[in-house]
């Protein structure tokens, strides 16, 4: 369902999975080493990150409802400690890997 959603905003499978390859290297890293500001910190402004996330309908927001939230004048996604929910990135990352590794992943989004 949620690549259906993605391929049907965005018109390019290979693109969206690899926003969904970004977005859980994301999840990885903060649930691995939550304690580690570098991982909970995004640069908005970052090529790499507006290329492959930034730039796709979804992407940002996504990031938002694990508990990212933009940073005042919109430099940054930030996770704060109060907004880092365990569960949320393991669910999250959990729907990403099984949404990827479905081997229809692509076949069904029209």
């Amino acid at each position: 369902m949620l690549f259906r959603w993605f391929i049907r905003v965005q018109h390019d499978e290979a693109k969206v999975k690899r926003t969904f390859q970004t977005l859980l290297i994301y999840i990885r890293n903060v649930a691995k080493l939550p304690e580690e500001e570098k991982f909970r910190k995004i640069r908005l402004s970052n090529l790499a990150f507006q290329e492959r996330v930034g730039s796709l309908t979804g992407g940002i927001e996504f990031l938002e409802l694990c508990g990212f939230e933009r940073t005042k004048g919109d430099e940054f996604l930030f996770l704060p400690w109060a907004k880092l929910k365990m569960e949320v990135l393991n669910s999250a990352g959990s729907v990403l890997n099984s949404t990827m590794t479905n081997p229809f992943f692509g076949l069904l989004s029209s």
